[in-house]
């Protein structure tokens, strides 16, 4: 373990500007970093001027940010209106901070005492100054890969989607299936708690929650339908593992824990355990209830996702496709609702879960909203699960009506891929979905809910010897001729009352960031092309940006700080792309694709915005591929989990996953000995042993061939017939 600090003496210094007023005591300046943390005098004074700091922020009215989306019922809404309607057009940047992170920032930044703290992919945190942006501490667990790792633990590594704060301490996951409660003045260490096992097929991407004095997490298995998914709750002051709930049942061999997994069983059919073991990811949604003392977890499909390959029989393969709700001190079932039962599209609820209290036919109700990848938004009872109300809020092909009274889909036969072998199906929306993992926002005072959308229709096309869910996709489709449906991105304002959309903002391309509401009546809002926008909560007219240059992905968060709202919001290089690389040629360039930052903003804020170069990708060292031989490699590349990494095209968002239309000679020459001997597995590949030299060489081939189309493209070259064709 590692942590970074600044000095004793330039802590007491940063803290002494708190106090008295910033930039006004000769000698502190930006902040250095060291490996120490001071002597026992220096941290006795740290903490003294901290206490005091505290009692006169609170004087001022100064505000914090201390959970994903302010406030147990996540709904990422703040009534600080300082910036407002009337001021907005005033929002300048006030500073820009470098995070130390070659991969992107996707996370909620979270703030405390005039700290904001931002995770990053390998379980690193980074602690700055709210007012200047200086570095007080940075946290690093120096993970290291191993070829033991399961391919799941590599691919979460990659990604971190925030953090969470309990008392005075900082909770982050790593990839690797830890958790680690660290120091919010120091950074330091205060203890570790593993969750899954890395060397089995699971990994951790999601951001902690916490409750009840708990911390909550999930985990995913990349939808490889290897193993048994799970959510844990752990003390949170000490890490002691407190409950865990199992989303699907175990090997039937082997008994089970309870009666509610015989049940559970009994709804996968005749020797389901045969075909698949789950995996019922719990990819990210969690949300506490503090008024029902309950958890809400959004639970993935399960895998293979063609039906087909799964139990002819089965039923409603419990709890995957669901929100469940459990005790919050237990763990203990309390109700379920099935959003995707006999899921063949990966249409999964592991998506923000909002609670919010409604009137419902003239009664003030207290519900679980959530809109998942399916299209429609859904309002439940959050104390029974009971089906209130859903509706589709953009065009979708996949299902055709809800039950009225069970919210039961019935799906469109056309979609039905499975049914259709030998085909190839589009189908809108793809697994990307209609809405993703981005939070959405709600405003109490409008009654409205706003979030990202999208339109990405996608082929599907079975295969068995593909990794993820036993299905090959090209989520490139409805950018081609042959789409009728078309690439969309739009910023939706809805209604969970009257269940219909209030206002409709389009975007320039899909994969968009997450939303927060404001007591100044705006909503602010990231976007992949790299702009930082807010619009008109009540018309969602945009009434400012400012363009960043990078994409964008988290949620913003905003505080009062002496008397000054601040807008905080990460930014950086992959941060668009961390549930995957597959839009990475559309949702960015190569001109939004810089280092991850920490952008903050005021009124009358006049930061000059760094720039940085884009990288142009060079002139291959292979010439020009047989099309057949690169054809081939296309279809292993996607098969071999290549893709959900790398980028469906091979152009990845860059940053520790290499743009594969970028290998060097080098690379080329070492080819077979990275892909299946795994030689660069220190640096996050792994090893392909399952691939024989032959299919090596025809994903060499497909690599080339695309480095050459983007080579030719960036150069003005226009393409040859082949490559047309």
């Amino acid at each position: 373990m590692n942590t970074m600090t600044i000095s004793a003496s330039k802590r007491a210094c940063i803290l002494s500007m708190i106090v008295v007023a910033l930039s006004s005591i000769p000698g502190c300046g930006q902040a250095d970093r060291g490996t120490g943390t001071g002597n026992d005098k220096a941290e006795a004074s740290v903490k003294s001027s901290a206490t005091q700091t505290s009692r006169d922020e609170e004087k001022k009215g100064n505000t914090d940010w201390r959970i994903l989306g302010n406030g147990s019922d996540a709904q990422h809404y703040s009534p600080l209106d300082q910036i407002n309607m009337d001021t907005v057009s005033r929002l300048g940047l006030a500073w820009v901070a470098d995070i130390p992170s070659l991969d992107g920032l996707s996370g909620n930044p979270l703030v405390a005492d005039g700290i904001v703290f931002q995770s990053g992919p390998m379980g690193r945190v980074f602690a700055n100054d709210v007012r200047t942006g200086a570095a007080l501490w940075v946290f690093d667990p120096k993970i290291r890969y191993t070829r033991e790792m399961s391919l799941a633990t590599f691919w979460s590594l990659k990604f971190n989607r925030g953090l969470a704060l309990l008392d005075d301490k900082v909770i982050v996951a790593s990839g690797d299936c830890h958790l680690y409660a660290l120091d919010q003045r120091t950074g330091k260490q205060v203890w570790d708690s593993q969750s899954c096992d890395p060397h089995e097929q699971y990994g951790i991407t999601a951001a902690p929650r916490v409750g009840g004095g708990m911390v909550f997490t999930g985990n995913n298995c990349i939808d490889s339908g290897a193993t048994r998914g799970f959510v844990d709750a752990f003390d949170g002051a000490t890490g002691q593992r407190k409950w865990r709930f199992y989303t699907v049942p175990g090997d039937p061999a082997k008994g089970f824990e309870s009666e509610l997994y015989r049940k559970a069983a009994e709804t996968w059919g005749t020797d389901w355990y045969d075909k698949t073991h789950g995996c019922g990811s719990v990819w990210d949604a969690i949300t506490y209830d503090d008024e029902l003392h309950l958890v809400y977890l959004g639970v993935g499909v399960p895998a293979p996702w063609s039906p087909a390959m799964r139990a002819k029989d089965a039923g409603d393969e419990l709890f995957s496709g669901s929100i469940v709700a459990v005790n919050a001190t237990t763990g203990e079932y309390v109700w379920h609702f099935k959003v995707a039962p006999n899921d063949g599209w990966d249409m999964h609820p592991s998506m923000h879960i909002m609670v919010a209290d409604l009137p419902i036919n003239g009664e003030k109700r207290r519900v679980v909203m959530q809109a998942p990848k399916n299209g429609f938004f859904y309002v439940l009872d959050a104390r029974t699960g009971e089906f209130i109300q859903a509706k589709d809020y953009l065009p979708q092909d996949l299902i055709l009506a809800l039950d009225p009274k069970t919210g039961r889909p019935t799906y469109n036969p056309k979609a039905q891929y499975w049914k259709r072998p030998g085909e190839s199906v589009a189908v809108s929306p793809g697994p990307l979905g209609v809405h993703n993992w981005m939070a959405m926002a709600f405003n109490p005072k409008a009654g409205l809910v706003y979030f990202p959308a999208q339109i990405i229709p996608t082929l599907y096309t079975p295969d068995p010897e593909a990794q993820v869910g036993g299905m090959l996709f090209d989520m490139y489709y409805g950018l081609r001729d042959e789409s009728d449906v078309k690439v969309a991105g739009y910023l939706i304002a809805w209604d969970p009352v009257a269940q219909k959309v209030a206002w409709r903002a389009e975007q320039t391309m899909p994969w968009n960031g997450g939303a927060m509401a404001t007591g100044g009546n705006l909503v602010f809002q990231g976007a992949a092309d790299g702009t930082f926008n807010a619009y008109a909560a009540n018309s969602g007219k945009r009434v400012w940006s400012f363009d960043t240059k990078e994409s964008i992905v988290a949620a913003p968060s905003t505080v009062l700080i002496d008397g000054v709202q601040y807008v905080l919001v990460p930014i950086g290089n992959g941060g668009s792309f961390a549930v995957g690389s597959y839009l990475a040629t559309h949702a960015s360039t190569m001109a939004t694709r810089g280092p991850s930052r920490l952008l903050a903003f005021r009124l009358d804020g006049a930061a000059p915005l760094p720039g940085f170069e884009p990288i142009a990708i060079p002139k291959p060292s292979l010439p020009p591929q047989p099309e057949d031989l690169a054809a081939r490699g296309r279809v292993i590349y996607e098969q071999s989990f290549c893709a959900d990494c790398h980028g469906l095209d091979g152009a990845s968002a860059s940053g520790t996953i290499k743009d594969l239309r970028f290998l060097s000679a080098e690379s080329h020459e070492a080819f077979a000995a990275i892909v299946i001997g795994g030689i660069r597995y220190d640096k996050g590949m792994p090893a392909s042993p399952q691939l024989s030299l032959d299919q090596a060489k025809a994903i060499e081939a497909w690599l080339t061939n695309q480095a050459w189309a983007g080579y030719n493209k960036q150069e003005g070259i226009l393409p040859s017939p082949q490559q047309v064709k």
